[in-house]
C-alpha cells in the first residue's frame, strides 16, 4: 500500500524491480514476459504501476545458434570502443532463422557491400 497525500489510507500499487543479486538483475525473456503481464494488469485495473531498476541491462535470451549469428557493425573496426552502428545477422543466417521460422525479425541492408539484415 502506498500513502500519500491524495491517498492518505493508501492504494495499491504494481511493483516490479529487478534483483541485483540475481545474474547482476538483467533483464531476460521472462523477466520480459512478467513485466508484460504485470503493466497490463496494472494498466486494466487502472493501479500505478512503480518500475524499480536496479540492473545491468538485457540479456539475449535465445538458442546459442541464434545467439552465436550475431554480429556488430563497428563504427571503426579498428577501434570497436568508439561504438557500433547496428547488430546483424548475415542473409545465409537470416534465411536459416528468419525468413520462414520468424525467430529473427530483421530489415535488409548494405554493409560492405553484402546484403545483412539489422
Amino acid at each position: 500500500i502506498l500513502k500519500t497525500i491524495e491517498y492518505p489510507e493508501g492504494r495499491q500499487v504494481i511493483l516490479i524491480a529487478n534483483d541485483i543479486t540475481h545474474k547482476a538483475g538483467s533483464f531476460g525473456t521472462r523477466e520480459d514476459v512478467v513485466f508484460k503481464l504485470a503493466s497490463e494488469y496494472a494498466r486494466e485495473r487502472r493501479i500505478p504501476r512503480l518500475y524499480v531498476a536496479a540492473n545491468s541491462g538485457a540479456r539475449i535470451g535465445l538458442a546459442e545458434g541464434v545467439k552465436k549469428a550475431f554480429k556488430v557493425a563497428f563504427k571503426d573496426p579498428l577501434k570497436p570502443e568508439n561504438g557500433f552502428n547496428f547488430i546483424y545477422v548475415t542473409k545465409d543466417d537470416y534465411e536459416r532463422f528468419g525468413s520462414s521460422k520468424k525467430e529473427i525479425i530483421a530489415e535488409p541492408v548494405t554493409l560492405d557491400g553484402e546484403e545483412v539484415y539489422k
